[in-house]
């Protein structure tokens, strides 16, 4: 969008506004589709000059997650309300298949238009942690090309469910290959991030919680050592103390390394799953994972020491933190932004 960026609001009876930032001005511009579902995440798409939001093409598309696109031909995958994944191009369906998709799973795709979801919806643990009672207990990785098909379908065992809305896809242990992260829960254990191989085997798994309804909110991994050590960030029980937490491969093991306390990236019983990023906001070459106080009224970012998590900065926010946290790397330095209870879009170039 030549030097300036572009922030896109949806309205909670599904209106869409956008704003053209440039040379510290705010323009409102015009933005497609003008009206989409209000009830789950959004997905901007930037072409050229041309930014449109990626909206459901059928009547029968989940309204509480988005599609995405599959490579630059133009194919979007998406999520139907029976549950079956759909292939969709040139206004038509090219492919079908009945995976029983979590309702508002968040796809994931990968460079080779693999799609991995949550599947097998439950109710054996009802914490209603993000939105409604309904967990995975299946995680299910698709090919699209040259067909659609099942490739392996990860279960999750006993009474233990996915909470949460998408897995992590990565590669944690170094070897070249992504491996699939999740946050398992149950009512004894509570939560509990636990890595799989992209054969299905459990690879390893962190602490639990240690009893039940208390969360994990799993966020990135990356190189957030002090010698670019891969970590995976996460923050435990967002609403009674809030924990950020660093967490190391380690055999069979995920462990803890460092954490702070007095943060969170999520607003309990929402599905708002987006509160909290990781990047190099700075251009210091190290990742920051960046959160909210616990009343939402502070935006920090964390920097990893030696020894320990230090602040790195902070900003408030002037009222309360209400939706999604996004970001966007420009030349001139980075841009974050949230919205207010207010109704206040609030935009910072970082430091």
């Amino acid at each position: 969008m030549g030097s300036g960026c572009v922030w896109v609001l949806v309205l909670e009876d599904g209106a869409t506004l956008a704003f053209l930032v440039e040379a510290g001005q705010a323009t409102e511009t015009p933005i497609a589709p003008a009206r989409i579902p209000s009830g789950g995440p959004t997905l901007l798409t930037v072409s050229g000059d041309q930014a449109y939001l990626v909206s459901g093409p059928s009547n029968s598309a989940s309204e509480i997650t988005h599609p995405v696109p599959l490579g630059d031909s133009g194919k979007h995958a998406f999520i139907e309300i029976a549950g079956d994944l759909v292939l969709w191009q040139n206004g038509s369906e090219t492919g079908r298949l009945a995976v029983d998709a979590l309702p508002d799973a968040r796809l994931i795709v990968d460079d080779q238009q693999r799609v991995l979801l949550l599947t097998k919806p439950s109710m054996r643990y009802p914490h209603d942690i993000a939105g409604d009672q309904l967990e995975a207990t299946e995680t299910t990785l698709l090919e699209t090309v040259p067909s659609l098909r099942v490739v392996i379908s990860i279960a999750i065992p006993g009474q233990r469910v996915v909470e949460g809305v998408s897995p992590i896809w990565a590669d944690l242990n170094g070897d070249g290959q992504r491996e699939v992260i999740v946050t398992q829960s149950d009512a004894e254990q509570g939560a509990q991030a636990v890595v799989y191989s992209k054969s299905g085997e459990q690879l390893a798994a962190g602490p639990a919680a240690g009893r039940s309804n208390r969360w994990r909110h799993q966020l990135a991994v990356a190189p957030f050592g002090s010698n670019g050590e891969i970590e995976l960030a996460e923050v435990l029980t967002l609403r009674i103390g809030g924990i950020a937490g660093l967490y190391r491969l380690n055999g069979d093991s995920l462990d803890l390394v460092v954490q702070r306390d007095g943060v969170t990236s999520h607003p309990l019983g929402t599905r708002n799953l987006d509160m909290g990023l990781v990047g190099d906001l700075d251009g210091d070459g190290q990742p920051e994972l960046v959160v909210f106080n616990q009343p939402f009224a502070e935006l920090m970012a964390l920097r990893r020491t030696i020894d320990g998590i230090e602040k790195a900065w902070e900003t408030p926010v002037g009222g309360k933190a209400a939706t999604n946290l996004a970001a966007v790397d420009q030349p001139a330095g980075s841009r974050l932004v949230v919205g207010r209870e207010d109704g206040v879009l609030r935009i910072w170039l970082t430091p």
